[in-house]
């Protein structure tokens, strides 16, 4: 009877034993059974336990998708991010970053 590939492994054309079925490429994963590999995007990292991209925390960064969490980059000093983010933001001049608020707030006088 046929088998289904394992997670983050794939067949284009159906394989004729275990040894068929092709890791996906660093980075990749993919469901049980899949012809292809997923990637995560800009913003999220690969999270083993649900085999799904999720969002980078706040205030860190993924330029073109994480292969872990340990792959979201914490902003530089002064920095500032949402949730899923591909860049972190500076405060402008004048301003600092309110961590309650998440935002830029203007400096006391």
């Amino acid at each position: 009877s046929c088998q289904l590939c394992p997670k983050n492994t794939f067949s284009i054309s159906g394989a004729t034993d275990i040894n068929g079925c092709e890791n996906c490429p660093a980075g990749g994963h993919s469901q049980p059974g899949s012809g292809y590999c997923d990637q995560c995007l800009t913003g999220k990292y690969y999270d083993e336990p649900t085999n799904s991209c999720q969002l980078c925390p706040k205030n860190t960064f993924s330029i073109s998708g994480a292969t872990d969490i340990n792959g979201c980059e914490n902003c530089p000093a002064g920095g500032h991010s949402q949730p899923g983010s591909g860049y972190c933001d500076q405060c402008l001049t004048g301003k600092y970053y309110d961590e309650p608020t998440n935002s830029c707030q203007l400096c006391p006088k």
